[in-house]
């Protein structure tokens, strides 16, 4: 089991899934999942590829979407 997988259990066991699903699904959310390859991002998951995951969100993170996106995740996890 890789990282990703062990934090999406943790997710789901914690009941804090819906919540991250609504920030995904929000407006940042929606910008950002325009910006990137989708496919690519879930096969790097998958695969346990860290530098390309690391890669993608560092692009992401650079953007003001990206940043209110994190913050928005980090809020909805208490972290604020």
């Amino acid at each position: 089991m890789n990282d990703f997988e062990k934090m999406r259990q943790e997710l789901i066991k914690n009941g804090k899934a819906d919540q991250l699903k609504n920030v995904v699904n929000s407006a940042e959310g929606q910008k950002i999942g325009k910006m990137v390859d989708g496919n690519a991002l879930k096969k790097a998951i998958a695969e346990g590829d860290k530098d390309t995951v690391n890669r993608v969100l560092a692009q992401v993170l650079s953007t003001d979407e990206g940043k209110a996106l994190a913050k928005k995740i980090s809020e909805s996890f208490g972290k604020k």
